[in-house]
């Protein structure tokens, strides 16, 4: 199975840049997929030309308020693509929210109630590899500022990864 990222970052980017564009049109957006490595117990960033299963991606997204004034309420969400699963603890900032339809946020870890046998109901988290997105509420970004949003997924499929230009 193939799995193309480049349709995620392509919808990554529509995502960061309409919430962005909603905002303010002085606000601006990247995002960029690095492949993670452990290199003598450093982090190691690489481009993310290719991934192969086991591997770890990085997605950062980088909101920048170019006007004068400072922007309020303003929202950041990245997409986890399909075929790859959300690493737990890895967001930044950690106080993000999660979705399981790119729709619906709630804080993490997510839960859903599971029907029992007795008819009652449990609480029961919701496995990460099901997580399909994460936002953050970066509040106001004063004029001339940025801020940053980044989360970590393992690739569970093969890979054929399209590189971002910064």
């Amino acid at each position: 199975m193939k799995l193309f990222l480049s349709f995620c970052i392509f919808a990554a980017n529509l995502v960061l840049g309409q919430a962005a564009w909603a905002q303010s049109s002085t606000v601006t957006s990247q995002l960029r997929a690095q492949r993670v490595e452990m290199l003598a117990g450093k982090t190691v960033f690489k481009p993310a030309t290719e991934g192969k299963p086991g591997e770890v991606l990085e997605y950062s997204g980088t909101y920048r308020n170019g006007g004068a004034a400072a922007v309020d309420k303003l929202l950041a969400t990245i997409p986890v693509p399909a075929g790859t699963t959300f690493i737990a603890g890895s967001a930044e900032p950690a106080q993000a929210q999660a979705s399981t339809d790119g729709t619906r946020f709630a804080p993490m870890p997510l839960l859903r109630s599971v029907k029992q046998a007795d008819g009652s109901e449990r609480k029961e988290p919701v496995p990460l590899a099901e997580y399909r997105a994460l936002r953050w509420e970066i509040g106001t970004l004063a004029a001339g500022r940025s801020a940053v949003a980044s989360l970590r997924v393992r690739i569970d499929a093969p890979a054929a990864i399209t590189a971002v230009k910064p």
